[in-house]
């Protein structure tokens, strides 16, 4: 029991040593499929964690995965600049991958499809944003470009229009853009803007000052969070566009979900996940979901300990000239031990963590 309405439990998938770069869940989540900080991707069986088949087209790293509930079909991309879309084949029972036409020059950062599974969109270090469709006379998957970043893209989100799509970028913007492809979607919609625009064009733009690491849409896509490598958090909402700034006392966040339309977590450095919750229109921080145990009574000391003690207190005379030092903060309590760097939603609504530690943590609310 981490805390009151939230349970834990952790699985140990690589030696902490290796590292868990990016996970991601098959439908039903029967399956789950992560990268070890290499260029392969293992698919396991949930609960028994039995590895079932390894993934290896790409050359380099992989950056991210994301796995579509309906179609089945898992992308992957890379920092070799390369993504592929794995369809599994039912009659040879094995995933076969596709090529996908990215046309980047540097690494691929991260991957999502869009929620009817028709595209999917590849932020990049390249400076824009691949938006990717299957195109069947030619039996691969083309893109079309958005060029409206000035440094690397390091997250993206889908509205669940699928027809617009959020970028956070290391040039300190999030912006949300027309993600419309004429021979994919049926008519544009604007969603809470005035009006569609072309693809690629800007419906907004937002500023912080740093690197904005993660962004979500809420589940109707009224709202639009963002978290800022200044240890921000950052909730806009529409049609109006208010935006609603908070400043945080810890680490930098860079994952962050919805949960519900006034429920969001978040989870970055300070290897912690963070509830915000939103009240009377306002959000704010409300809880870390890690708690940290009852400290166990203490005992009265004895002779030896007492002598410790004292001697403790010369050596630091000695070395910094006070009595007394400050002693470091203690995290070993904490499930994960390392930055978190992925933060998905599972099929049942649970959240789920990993981290360079090597493991993945799942969350109860």
């Amino acid at each position: 029991l981490v805390r009151a309405g939230v349970m834990a439990a952790v699985q140990q998938l690589v030696e902490g040593t290796v590292g868990v770069s990016c996970h991601a869940w098959g439908p039903g989540g029967r399956e789950l499929a992560y990268a070890a900080n290499n260029n392969e991707v293992r698919i396991v069986e949930a609960g028994s964690w039995k590895e079932k088949v390894v993934l290896s087209e790409h050359d380099m790293t992989i950056a991210a995965i994301d796995w579509h509930p309906e179609s089945n079909f898992i992308v992957t991309c890379s920092h070799d600049r390369n993504a592929f879309v794995w369809n599994f084949d039912e009659e040879e029972k094995a995933w076969k991958p596709s090529l996908v036409i990215l046309r980047i020059e540097r690494a691929a950062l991260c991957v999502q499809w869009s929620p009817d599974g028709q595209k999917f969109a590849v932020g990049s270090s390249a400076k824009c944003v691949p938006v990717c469709y299957y195109e069947r006379d030619n039996n691969w998957w083309v893109s079309k470009m958005i060029k409206k970043h000035k440094s690397s893209v390091l997250s993206i989100a889908w509205h669940p229009n699928s027809q617009q799509l959020a970028s956070g970028a290391s040039d300190f913007r999030a912006r949300v853009f027309s993600a419309f492809v004429a021979n994919v979607d049926e008519a544009p919609v604007a969603g809470d803007f005035p009006s569609p625009i072309a693809f690629g064009e800007t419906y907004a733009e937002f500023a912080s000052n740093g690197w904005v690491h993660g962004v979500a849409f809420s589940p109707s896509g009224s709202s639009l969070a963002f978290v800022a490598h200044d240890s921000s958090a950052h909730f806009v909402t529409f049609p109006d566009g208010v935006e609603q700034v908070i400043k945080l006392n810890f680490l930098p966040l860079v994952q962050l979900v919805f949960l519900d339309e006034n429920r969001c977590v978040a989870a970055g450095h300070d290897m912690n996940p963070a509830l915000f919750a939103r009240a009377d229109a306002a959000w704010a921080f409300a809880d870390f979901l890690d708690k940290k145990p009852a400290a166990p009574a203490k005992t009265a000391p004895d002779a030896s300990s007492d002598v410790r003690s004292r001697m403790a207190m010369w050596q630091n005379k000695d070395r910094t000239g006070q009595a007394t030092a400050k002693a470091p903060d203690n995290t070993d309590w904490l499930k994960h031990q390392g930055p978190i760097t992925c933060l998905k939603l599972t099929p049942d609504r649970a959240l789920s963590t990993t981290s360079p530690d090597g493991k993945l943590v799942l969350w109860r609310l």
